[in-house]
């Protein structure tokens, strides 16, 4: 076995590239989990979207579709889609048509009707989809002809279209899915996924690699390398060792304490792009004593936002006076900077009836995020900070799968965790993150639930109007820094690091990294 190992890191060494990731994914359909590593595993080499954002201007652009409409009222969109795309062809599919509008009905149905067959596949649960209210906002979606697809909306949303290019919203194959369903396998259309995107689906060892090989007829013309493989090194010390021995030659996540030694190696090229992400803690408000907003105050003037960027991010990470990254045309500059006050923090405790502290836990992942270079370090500082007010805080550290069985049950104090844009607008921040509906479906890790920051949303997203948006994204931040569900922590730049005969990556500011351009010297 590992003869077999070695040859095929060889084989990939020779014709393609080797990334080492920070993790494994949780499904090949990002429709299915809000995993970050999931997205990252799919999204970009499997499938594509209707409709893309650039990277530099996040201006919309056409995809699959190239060109789109709205109707006066705002509340239907027809889609033209591109002609001649082509699926993936591979050992258990062979498909007998290009691209059309029933795959676009399909990828939606699925998710919009709890009666579809395939609705429950998987376990029925689409976060992204449901956080973001898209099954109370579209009303249906029909094929109007083979190449137009119609959106019929219940209400008007200005962030619909970027709803479209986001990268939890890829396009399946409704061919495929019937296919697998009348062989009585409809898992697979999760699990040994067709897209239409750059690469295809070879084979996954758990925990270990996936394999992508070329797709020879993909519409955004074939890519440079052959294969890619995913090789999954969760700890960062051994992705960049294996960066530096040739056995890898793009490394995912590096810790910022690395990035000196990266920088003195003249056969490392070091990427660096703007970030729309945001590191936070979360506290359970519907736990007490964090359903108090003193005690949710006190905490966040306890924590030592510059010792954290400088402890953590050393020259990577901005400190977060609110969710929204400086990146955002949302984010609200007029407010005010978070510095450590031991005093403030006390005072707080002592108006909630707690001026001798308490115990509290918080939930960690062990491995490196975009968002958080370290989050054990992290977790270390704040327990510190915390405990000169007297808050004693317990680190409890899982992997992701476990945290998620706490959550649902509501059993933790508090999660150390982040969130990736993957969308320009505003609401893919606040929706996904704060609202009422997002608290049902697991995305809300605070549990904060807010009638008024939800009408706030809702209005913002029914005119497209800049103005009147702006001033209810920047009323919405005010309200969030009063309550402080969950605790801005830091906006990180995101890194990645490349062998230097490694050339035409493209890193994405809303998370993921573009490989189809990518060659080698």
């Amino acid at each position: 076995m590992l003869t077999t190992g070695c040859q095929e890191q060889s084989e990939a060494a020779k014709h393609g590239l080797i990334y080492c990731a920070e993790g494994a994914p949780l499904s090949f359909n990002p429709h299915v989990s809000n995993s970050g590593v999931t997205r990252d595993a799919s999204a970009r080499p499997l499938y594509d979207r209707l409709l893309e954002l650039n990277p530099v201007t996040q201006a919309l652009e056409g995809s699959l579709a190239t060109t789109w409409q709205m109707s006066g009222d705002g509340r239907t969109y027809t889609l033209t889609l591109r002609q001649g795309v082509k699926f993936h062809h591979t050992p258990w599919f062979t498909p007998s048509r290009p691209l059309n509008a029933d795959d676009v009905v399909f990828t939606y149905q699925r998710m919009l009707d709890p009666t579809h067959p395939y609705h429950q596949v998987s376990g029925g649960d689409y976060p992204y989809f449901y956080s973001q209210g898209q099954d109370q906002l579209i009303k249906r979606v029909y094929a109007q002809g083979p190449q137009q697809v119609v959106f019929e909306l219940n209400q008007p949303n200005a962030s619909f279209l970027a709803a479209l290019a986001s990268d939890y919203a890829v396009i399946l194959s409704a061919e495929y899915a019937d296919q697998m369903q009348r062989a009585g396998t409809p898992g697979q259309l999760d699990t040994q996924p067709i897209g239409t995107g750059p690469f295809y689906f070879k084979e996954y060892r758990h925990n270990e690699f996936i394999r992508y090989l070329r797709h020879p007829d993909y519409w955004g013309g074939p890519a440079n390398i052959e294969q890619l493989v995913y090789d999954i090194t969760p700890k960062s010390a051994k992705r960049l060792a294996k960066l530096l021995t040739g056995e890898c030659d793009v490394m995912s996540t590096p810790v910022a304490s690395q990035l000196a030694v990266i920088k003195q190696d003249q056969g490392l090229d070091l990427s660096v792009q703007s970030g729309m992400n945001v590191a936070f803690l979360a506290l359970n408000t519907q736990k007490a004593p964090f359903d108090k907003v003193q005690v949710r105050q006190a905490i966040a003037a306890a924590i030592n936002i510059d010792h954290l960027l400088q402890a953590v991010y050393f020259e990577t990470g901005q400190p977060a006076n609110g969710l929204l990254p400086p990146l955002s045309w949302g984010y609200n500059p007029s407010l005010p900077a978070r510095h450590q006050d031991l005093h403030r923090a006390r005072q707080l405790l002592a108006e909630a009836g707690l001026n001798k502290g308490f115990d509290m836990t918080v939930l960690v992942q062990p491995d490196a995020r975009p968002y958080n270079p370290d989050a054990i370090k992290t977790a270390q500082l704040i327990r510190s900070d915390l405990a000169k007010v007297g808050i004693r805080l317990k680190i409890i550290t899982q992997e992701w799968s476990v945290i998620q069985q706490s959550m649902a049950s509501s059993r933790y104090d508090s999660l150390l965790s982040g969130w990736i844009a993957d969308s320009a607008d505003p609401d893919n921040f606040f929706r996904q993150l704060l609202s009422c509906s997002a608290v049902e479906r697991g995305n809300n890790y605070s549990r904060w639930c807010s009638p008024a920051f939800d009408q706030l949303l809702d209005d913002a997203v029914t005119t497209t109007q800049l103005p009147f948006r702006l001033r209810n994204y920047y009323y919405a931040q005010t309200l969030l820094n009063e309550q402080l569900p969950v605790i801005p922590l830091a906006h990180a730049l995101r890194t990645q690091v490349s062998r230097s005969d490694v050339k035409g990556l493209m890193l994405m500011p809303f998370g993921g990294t573009v490989f189809n351009k990518a060659y080698r010297e």
